[in-house]
């Protein structure tokens, strides 16, 4: 098997997903405090499984979420593009 080499743009923004689900994790522990951090993260899970059946009952927020791609697509800085992670900043220069 061949190793892929991974550009480092999406090493940031693979770091940056990652940064997200647990400070999501960490606001499904702060709803139910008795969850232990499996369980908080096992429905983190069905959370991000069920998503894409939420965008599609919720058409404010699939328009949202549509305009948010639109605006990454076309290089603006958006709250979500612009969010800084261990100084690691996504924007179009590393194109």
């Amino acid at each position: 098997m061949r190793k892929q080499k991974i550009s480092s743009k999406l090493v940031d923004t693979r770091t940056l997903a990652i940064y997200e689900l647990d400070q999501f994790i960490g606001y499904i522990h702060r709803v139910d405090p008795k969850l232990n951090i499996h369980q908080a993260t096992l429905l983190a899970a069905f959370a991000l499984h069920d998503l894409p059946q939420l965008l599609q009952i919720n058409p404010e927020l699939l328009l949202q979420f549509k305009q948010i791609a639109t605006d990454i697509k076309r290089g603006r800085e958006c709250d979500r593009a612009a969010l800084t992670v261990h100084e690691v900043r996504l924007s179009s220069d590393d194109q």
